[in-house]
């Protein structure tokens, strides 16, 4: 059983954070990228090709970067028609911070990626003048 990931994109996107993850956590070879619109090609072949690649019992999540764009409607599209809807977990709106949780876990199933989601949230750091400590910035 492996855990396989695809990261599908609008422009480079998808090289950009398969490049910062192997920085932080050196699992970039792990990540199958598709860059779309950069030129004519058509990446359908390269979903198609991945999830041929997925064996009876490998797990596998495709990030996409928006809900409803046309990257995750042909990502979409693809899983349902190949018939992988049970093995493949598609996770839209995606961010460097939600693909290195997931990549970084061995547990994929949707409970576990559901999880994984919520942690990953968004935030808005307030920003807001303090005296200064001598105390670690991440403290």
């Amino acid at each position: 059983m492996a855990n396989k990931f695809l990261v599908a994109s609008h422009g480079k996107m998808a090289s950009g954070i398969k490049s910062s993850i192997h920085t932080l956590a050196n699992k970039g070879d792990e990540i199958k990228t598709i860059d779309a619109y950069v030129d004519d090609s058509d990446y359908t072949a390269i979903i198609q090709d991945f999830l041929k690649s997925l064996q009876a019992d490998d797990r596998a999540v495709i990030f996409t970067d928006l809900y409803g764009g046309s990257v995750n409607q042909r990502v979409v599209r693809q899983v349902l028609d190949a018939g992988k809807q049970e093995q493949v977990s598609v996770v839209s709106n995606a961010n460097l911070a939600v693909i290195l949780s997931i990549v970084m876990t061995g547990n994929l199933t949707k409970e576990a990626i559901q999880g994984l989601l919520e942690e990953s949230q968004v935030c808005l750091v307030e920003l807001e003048a303090k005296e200064e400590t001598t105390d670690d910035f991440f403290d």
